[in-house]
């Protein structure tokens, strides 16, 4: 079942904005940036990016597979747009609402190098959120990430999902099986972590 609607890309795709974190349609110039992060050694580590990675391939995603996941309803990806150090406000990453069945998505999210550290994500998280529950109407969002990936579970901690254990074997990572932290946030639940942070070794700070 997709996602509610049937948005025309880009027409249909809204601007979500807070403090200097925009969420926006993604555009053709995105891909140089869009490359840099792919090619990025954590995100090589911890997601599905396809490597190696090259422009073509980046300008492929944003023309085809960004606009085909809208249309579908499979997947509302955003582009990221923030302050780079430069100076610059640019492509900053992704974040993304998969369908997961009725009235439940699945969050994903990657960023660009440089603006990693500085909550931007975080930011990001809450806008997606609050427009999967407040415009799409969804009840559940569900978070996974291979077990080690500290920096999203982070991000899912301070974003207020409740972490539910490890998968064994659960998620497919370039062709091999890894196990998983899941982690899930309800409409109604307050905002914020729900505990005090735990790195998922068990050792809590």
């Amino acid at each position: 079942m997709p996602l509610p609607g049937t948005p025309r890309f880009p027409d249909d795709v809204p601007t979500l904005t807070a403090g200097d974190v925009t969420l926006r349609v993604h555009r053709a110039e995105d891909a140089p940036d869009a490359v840099v992060q792919c090619t990025d050694p954590v995100s090589v580590r911890w997601t599905t990016v396809p490597h190696p990675y090259d422009l073509e391939m980046a300008k492929g995603w944003l023309g085809q597979v960004v606009p085909g996941g809208w249309e579908s309803g499979s997947e509302h990806a955003f582009a990221i747009e923030t302050t780079h150090p430069d100076g610059v406000r640019r492509f900053s990453g992704t974040v993304s609402l998969r369908d997961a069945g009725p009235g439940r998505g699945e969050i994903a999210f990657g960023a660009h190098p440089d603006v990693r550290g500085r909550g931007v994500m975080t930011t990001a998280v809450d806008l997606l959120m609050r427009y999967a529950f407040d415009t799409l109407g969804l009840r559940v969002l569900v978070w996974y990430a291979n077990v080690g990936n500290v920096g999203s579970r982070r991000v899912a901690w301070k974003s207020g999902f409740t972490f539910g254990g490890t998968m064994h074997a659960w998620l497919d990572h370039r062709g091999e099986t890894t196990d998983a932290w899941v982690a899930t946030r309800h409409r109604d639940d307050p905002a914020g972590p729900r505990g005090p942070w735990d790195d998922g070794s068990g050792q809590s700070a």
